[in-house]
């Protein structure tokens, strides 16, 4: 898989499903080529075609109507790719200040792409079910059965639970990392950006599940030497 001229993927034979799906939810980088990625997590318990849902969800944008949020490539838990956006533009998937290979920024988005992975992150356990955010029902202590997660798709890390990443997904990642880092020239510590590294506490995806054990991961299969990940630069 390789970027084109025109920032937009092309796959050869063996690689990942690519879907395209533009949005208008858009802005001009401040630098001459995307500095890093920062991955995210969709939440939601998902289901058949829930990424495809998404995707097509930020095609268009009324304004204050929908939530201003876009992102460059989702990543369908059953491995497809979607990507919304070239890697020449920049998207509305953080909208935070930081630092990017020792630059600063009012505004992260100006500088990265943005990479969501299909997944409910962070699980909360009652009575031996697990829970996706918001757990409980409105008012009440009860968890909401909408926001159940089969049992099946659980995976741990230290102590806590978390919605597991299949190795479909996994892959693609993978391959998708490994593509952008050839196209922009990245090192590891441009694949090791997560959205709480700009964003906490209000938002902790994509959490240490993917961040300290599937990342590395990917990482080793790119040639890329692994460190500890999070921070923000």
């Amino acid at each position: 898989m390789r970027v084109d001229e025109k920032g937009w993927l092309v796959a050869d034979v063996g690689d990942p499903r690519v879907v395209f799906l533009p949005t208008v939810r858009t802005y001009r980088l401040v630098v001459t080529a995307p500095l890093g990625l920062i991955w995210h997590t969709t939440g939601g318990v998902g289901g058949p075609r829930w990424a495809e849902t998404l995707a097509r969800r930020i095609q268009t944008y009324r304004r204050g109507i929908d939530r201003p949020a876009s992102w460059h490539f989702l990543i369908a838990k059953d491995g497809t790719i979607f990507q919304s956006a070239p890697t020449t533009v920049g998207t509305w998937h953080v909208g935070m200040p930081g630092v990017l290979a020792g630059h600063s920024f009012e505004n992260v988005n100006h500088a990265s792409i943005g990479v969501e992975l299909e997944n409910a992150g962070l699980l909360v356990e009652t009575a031996g079910q697990f829970y996706t955010w918001p757990y409980f029902l409105p008012g009440g202590h009860t968890p909401g059965p909408r926001s159940r997660i089969d049992g099946r798709r659980i995976a741990h890390h230290e102590s806590a639970a978390f919605d597991g990443f299949p190795e479909a997904q996994i892959l693609s990642a993978t391959v998708l990392a490994t593509s952008l880092a050839h196209a922009f020239s990245w090192d590891e510590a441009a694949l090791c950006h997560g959205h709480a590294d700009f964003a906490a506490p209000r938002k902790i995806d994509p959490g240490p599940l993917w961040m300290k054990d599937v990342l590395p991961r990917i990482l080793a299969i790119a040639g890329l030497a692994a460190r500890p990940t999070g921070g923000a630069g």
